[in-house]
């Protein structure tokens, strides 16, 4: 079994040899004040209440971990300047000296302490980044601390970029030491103010009208950033957010749509830059309920049939959605995984049924709907490239087997809450680890949800004592080899099972004005660090 390929530093085996020197600084950079546009927002400025792209992309500006991510994704110092694993279940941590939050109070020991703990706590939507860890303590030498897990973790190094560090006195001082659950539409002070130690300090907050963030002078890294105030708008119509670039109202916007690709790069004025995204698109269906939340079946549930599962699978084109709603951007999957994450067998990736309308109408008749039936499909109509498209795309596909779909698109603020409260019975959606490990969406989507954290959005419960058993496994495994094997286990059953319908790997396309320049991220997070300004 062929490992997969990365060049992030995330074979068990490299891991504690990932903390390289800090890149040189660029000299060329101008400073300058940008504005930028997104079709969605951040949904809260609590670091650990919601693991969310848009959300995490604005808080890594904030706040840090004590690792994070180079411009080229590798594992690098931040917080912490050393590290070393002198035990399989204990990781040493020697914490960078200088460094002072926001209100310029000095950062310690005590806030990793707190911050770690904070995201291990009910009502943190981290805790996929947190499996395994049991404690966090201060190390016996100064300016040290302990992360101890209960397993071996190899993915651990990888998923505390994610894992971002408050102020302990802050947050005590204003009620936010908990996390404030966002499934829940909790709120607390930090949901709408920010105190962290990162390059940027947020100076102004309108939640879906605009976020104002501004160069930390006191930052510990002295590398120059060519941007030294940046402002985020959102603008959820597509042509709105073109116009606006193409203008020169923003320098920068994303996503571009596929269909104005051309336009933008012949302008003049903007480019397009692209790159595959590690995400994961995919249908998931409610395979808990004994009768569906929104459907005209009374009694029953369809998903729970297999032969309806694979009906939808079969009756889904997703190369004449790749061809002609993304312009071949796309890349067709076979999981809920992407591809090209640590642990995964790409070989897994082939897709398990092919298109074949006849025979998944012959399916639906089986299964004992030869009429069909009506569903609701909840989409998001601000989160992905060409979603509400696509959704409406998937219904007419669905309406060759008579199955009546009607899409309900609404903005991922209200989408997320929806069906991370279980309030859907089919759903459009995506999800990328940020580690690039197989565990995480695993964790996140495969796994049976539970009090642990577990199963933080597999939002259509899907459950298999066999499947979890090997997910645990690939957390504890430190060998490459039997955890790879792990992951195919998981997978292979998943994928027999039909646990969700699989779709695509999106493509990335961010619009800049000329003159501007970043490198690509693979997660589609744009990070004003690597930005530079002529």
């Amino acid at each position: 079994m062929a490992l997969s390929k990365s060049s992030r530093c995330i074979s068990a085996m490299l891991l504690a040899l990932c903390a390289t020197a800090l890149p040189a600084p660029a000299t060329t950079a101008q400073a300058a004040t940008i504005k930028w546009a997104s079709q969605e927002d951040a949904a809260t400025m609590d670091p650990h209440a919601f693991n969310h792209g848009m959300t995490l992309t604005v808080l890594q500006h904030i706040y840090e971990g004590l690792v994070r991510r180079d411009a080229e994704s590798r594992i690098e110092p931040a917080l912490a300047t050393s590290w070393t694993n002198p035990s399989p279940t204990v990781w040493r941590f020697k914490l960078r000296e200088g460094v002072t939050f926001h209100d310029g109070t000095p950062f310690g020991v005590e806030d990793v302490v707190f911050s770690l703990k904070r995201a291990m706590a009910p009502g943190s939507d981290m805790k996929v980044f947190t499996a395994s860890l049991t404690d966090v303590v201060a190390g016996a030498e100064a300016n040290t601390v302990e992360l101890r897990t209960s397993s071996p973790n190899p993915a651990l190094l990888q998923s505390l970029p994610e894992l971002r560090i408050m102020s302990k006195a802050w947050a005590e001082r204003h009620g936010a030491t908990a996390p404030a659950d966002f499934k829940k539409n909790a709120e607390n002070f930090a949901t709408r103010s920010a105190n962290g130690t990162g390059p940027f300090r947020l100076v102004e907050r309108q939640p879906d009208i605009r976020t104002v963030l501004q160069a930390y002078q006191g930052w510990w890294d002295k590398a120059p950033r060519s941007v030294t105030e940046a402002t985020l708008v959102k603008i959820g119509a597509d042509a709105t957010r073109v116009a606006a670039l193409l203008s020169g109202e923003v320098d920068f916007a994303y996503p571009v749509p596929i269909q104005d690709i051309d336009r933008v790069n012949a302008s003049g004025k903007a480019k397009v830059l692209q790159g595959t995204e590690v995400r994961a698109m995919f249908l998931a269906m409610d395979l808990h309920r004994d009768e569906l939340l929104y459907s005209d079946v009374k009694g029953r549930n369809p998903f729970k049939d297999a032969r309806v599962r694979q009906a939808i699978y079969q009756v889904i084109d997703v190369e004449a959605i790749n061809a002609r709603l993304m312009r071949n951007t796309a890349k067709p999957i076979g999981e809920v995984l992407p591809s090209d994450i640590n642990s995964f067998d790409n070989a897994l990736n082939r897709r398990e049924f092919k298109f074949d309308p006849a025979a998944a109408r012959k399916l639906i008749e089986e299964a004992g709907y030869p009429k069909g039936f009506q569903i609701t499909l909840d989409c998001p109509n601000d989160r992905y490239i060409n979603a509400e498209r696509v959704c409406q795309a998937l219904a007419a596909m669905l309406a060759r087997i008579e199955i009546r779909a009607s899409v309900n698109a609404i903005p991922s603020s209200k989408f997320f809450a929806k069906i991370g409260a279980r309030d859907t019975s089919l759903c459009f959606f995506g999800y990328g680890p940020s580690d690039f490990d197989a565990y995480n969406p695993l964790n996140v989507i495969v796994q049976t949800p539970d009090k642990g954290g577990a199963g933080q959005w597999n939002v259509g419960n899907y459950s298999n004592a066999e499947v979890d058993a090997a997910i645990n496994r690939v957390k504890d495994e430190p060998d490459a080899l039997r955890r790879q094997a792990a992951v195919s286990q998981a997978l292979t059953i998943h994928k027999r099972e039909i646990g969700h319908i699989p779709l695509y790997q999106p493509g990335i396309t961010w619009g800049a004005r000329t003159g501007v320049e970043t490198a690509v991220q693979n997660d589609n997070r744009v990070n004003l660090r690597f930005f530079t300004v002529k």
